[in-house]
Order: structure tokens, then sequence, then C-alpha cells
């Protein structure tokens, strides 16, 4: 299963909605302004791009050329405040908003498709099973979009712990995505109060697959202090399960150093080494519309602080320049639990022109396997069935060790005399049948 987060916006407003993700700030804005820094654009604010189409006729892949006009900062402003002013009307601004999260939840696909696409003639792709949405709320996509899914996700739960939207978080679920039970475990959390903040801030606990998994956007007040970033996360952790283990903390770390979270968490939370997904300092960025990659420094709007990683102590396998480091592919018995896939790209297009649609790359993790306790407490759950009809053993059929329902085999149940009873050991196997009814005994009157 492939699971993102994604940052949206640092508005800091208090109000209730989706639509503080394009009211707009100087982050945002900012990194329209430093798009020049990852893109290579000529004096007219273009770019040109190859897009990959598979041709039915030649059986191959090509890649015919795009091109796309990047907004300035200016436009980038007036269309936040354009929304914003359209919003305050009664109906109005939820088509702007709608088409904004279209795009966004469209080059997150793209960029996760293009990071995971197989190689060969016919490449396939794969899309996030799990879109987990940073200083973002809504429980009511209707409400705020005037639509129950957008992009082919639904919202399964949103936080808003402090009703500051720079610390809320949207959980989005792919619409035609087979669960199981054991495959995904949420713990919502519905109060919203002042006091969720620094190491008491609440953020995103989930547990994919087995794993138990941490979103966070860590407070700024405390993003630098090893200490109190442990105890927001064990704070976290312990508040869902009583236990302070994480298997993966991944989101916007605020981290001052591309190393910080990774030395931070060292021999805590259950794990001994911890591994990043910033890999030599860098990370990679996908290209506009999820097509070529870049290497950049950073996740941030200045592409220069890598605030937005993925962390965890167990085996991972980072993928970078189409290579894979983390272990030795030669061990037969490594089995690695994540792949660390990248970044997603910041800009989405929008009215024809490429805007950003964050100040900050989301990041893109790949769970390969169930983590193996659970692995075992499903197959030891299939194994809980009667050995006669197959069918699943409830509580009370366990305790007495086969099926009391079976209609293949009836229950044997072995006789025990009443205390003070002769028992010479050789008590009667009897089982309990269906029978007809018997006549009555005959009393010698003639009457049954």
């Amino acid at each position: 299963m492939i699971i993102v987060y994604q940052s949206l916006e640092s508005t800091g407003k208090k109000e209730d909605s989706l639509g503080t993700a394009l009211m707009g700030n100087s982050f945002k804005h900012g990194a329209q302004s430093n798009v020049g820094e990852i893109y290579p654009l000529d004096n007219n604010q273009t770019l040109t791009f190859q897009t990959p189409v598979y041709d039915l006729v030649a059986k191959k892949m090509t890649f015919p050329s795009s091109t796309i006009q990047f907004a300035t900062q200016v436009e980038s402003k007036a269309l936040s405040s354009r929304y914003d002013k359209e919003r305050k009307e009664p109906g109005e601004g939820k088509a702007l908003l709608l088409s904004f999260m279209k795009g966004v939840i469209d080059t997150i696909t793209k960029s996760v498709m293009n990071r995971t696409r197989s190689k060969g003639e016919l490449p396939s792709v794969r899309l996030p099973g799990i879109i987990v949405l940073g200083e973002a709320f809504t429980t009511d996509l209707l409400k705020d979009l005037g639509v129950s899914s957008v992009g082919g996700y639904r919202v399964v739960t949103g936080m808003n712990p402090t009703g500051d939207s720079r610390h809320r978080f949207t959980v989005l679920l792919r619409e035609d995505l087979n669960l199981r039970d054991s495959d995904i475990e949420m713990f919502p959390y519905t109060l919203t109060s002042n006091d969720n903040k620094d190491e008491q801030a609440r953020c995103v606990i989930l547990r994919v697959m087995g794993w138990l998994m941490a979103f966070v956007h860590t407070p700024n007040a405390i993003c630098k202090d090893s200490t109190r970033v442990i105890k927001y996360l064990a704070n976290n952790a312990k508040n869902v399960t009583t236990k302070e283990k994480l298997d993966l903390v991944m989101g916007d770390t605020n981290q001052p150093t591309s190393d910080f979270v990774k030395s931070t968490l060292k021999n805590q939370l259950g794990g001994e080494d911890w591994v990043s997904s910033v890999l030599d300092d860098k990370q990679e960025l996908v290209g506009f519309g999820g097509h070529n990659v870049f290497s950049i420094s950073g996740t941030n709007s200045t592409f220069k602080t890598h605030f937005d990683i993925a962390c965890t102590p167990h085996m991972t396998a980072v993928v970078r320049d189409g290579k894979v480091f983390g272990f030795d592919e030669d061990d037969s018995k490594a089995n690695p639990a994540f792949v660390f896939h990248g970044l997603t790209d910041k800009f989405t297009e929008l009215e024809g022109k490429a805007y950003a649609y964050s100040d900050h790359n989301g990041v893109i993790v790949e769970v390969l396997r169930q983590k193996s306790v659970y692995a075992q407490r499903e197959r030891k759950r299939k194994e809980e069935r009667c050995s006669d009809c197959r069918r699943p053993l409830t509580a009370l059929d366990q305790l007495a060790g086969r099926h009391l329902t079976c209609r293949y085999a009836p229950l044997a149940l072995r006789w025990n005399p009443p205390d003070g009873e002769d028992d010479d050991g050789e008590a009667p196997e009897r089982q309990f049948k269906k029978r007809k009814p018997e006549p009555p005994p005959d009393n010698g009157l003639g009457n049954g």
C-alpha cells in the first residue's frame, strides 16, 4: 500500500473549513516566486516537459512534449484574494475550491504514478491508497466542495485539535481500495481544545497493515528541542496504544537540519537506529505533471530545508535515480518493511497555469508487508476454523475445541459421573444428535 503525506497551507485561520487551504499566505506565494530554482523556465515563465504516452500501434512508450506557463507570485496572491472574497457569499467559492482540490489530488497521484512506475515495455502505474493532508480539515466534502469524493478519494476522518488551521489533518482513502479489517485502523480525535499545543499537540495516528504511524506537523515551538519532540511523539503513541512506540514518523517535522529527527529518535520510541528518507542530504522532486525528476536539497518553499520526511527504525529501501539503497539486496534474509519513494510535486494546473498549492513537497512511502505480529494473528485467525465444516469458530467453540453447531459432525462430550458414584474409568462418550420424537411409554391403559 502506498501512503502520501502532503501539507497544504499555513494560514493560521480559526475557520472550520477546508477553504483555508486556498486563502493563501506568503509561504505558498514564496514557493511560486522560487519556481525558477527548480524548473528551467524561459522568459515567459513557460516550461516544456515530456509526457509519457503508450503508442498502441508501435507498442512502445513515447514522450511527446507539452508546455505549461507558471503563474507569477502576483497572480498567485490574486487567486487567493479572489477565493477569499467569493467564499463569503452563500454558495460562492465552492467551484474554485473544488478545482483547486482536484488539482492537488491530480498532482499527488501523478507524482506517485511516476515514482512507483515499473520499468518495461508497458509500464504499470499505481495510485496511493491513503493520502493524509496536513494543515487542512474537513469531515464533510459535500458541505465544503458539493461532492462526496474528489479525484477518486473520500474522507474517512479529520482532525482539528486546536482550531488553528496549521495543525489540522484530513485522511483520504481511495474509493476503489479493497481493505481488510486488519489493513487500516484509525484513532479519531474530535475534541478541539487550546490545550493541544507543543508537547501535548495531537497528530494523526493510523495503524496500517499492523504498523503504527504518526503523521505529524511538529509545532514550531518545539521542533528544535530533541527532548520535547520525543515527548510530543511519545504522547501521541501513548494516547492510542498506552505504549510509547512507533513504527513510522511521517510529515512536516520542521526539523532544523536534515538529520535532526533521525538522530533525535535514536534508541527512542521502540527503535534503535532510525532511517530517514533524506539520502545524502538530498531528496528528489517530481517534475510538473509527474513526469520529470529533479534532485533538490530541500522540501520547503525555498528548496533548502528538509522539513517533510519519513523516518522509521525498520529495514527500509530508499529509491533514488532508479536504484535501491538502504539494505543489501543479496542478503537472503533481508525483509524491508517500507520503500521511501521520494517526494510529490507542489504545483498543479489551475485555470490554464501552474500554481503552487503548498509551500511543501509531500512524502511518498510504500508499505511492503504486514507487520509480523499482525500477520501471525491473521494466520491464527484463519486457522481457528472447524476442522469439519471449515466455518469460523466462535469464542465458545474455541473453548470446546470444536464447532458446537457443526452440521457435518456432532459435538462429542465425555460424561463424568456425579460425586460419590462409582466410575469404572470407562465413561461413555455421548453424542448430541437431532433425534425424532419418541412415542411415550405404554402404561397398560392404552393411552400413549
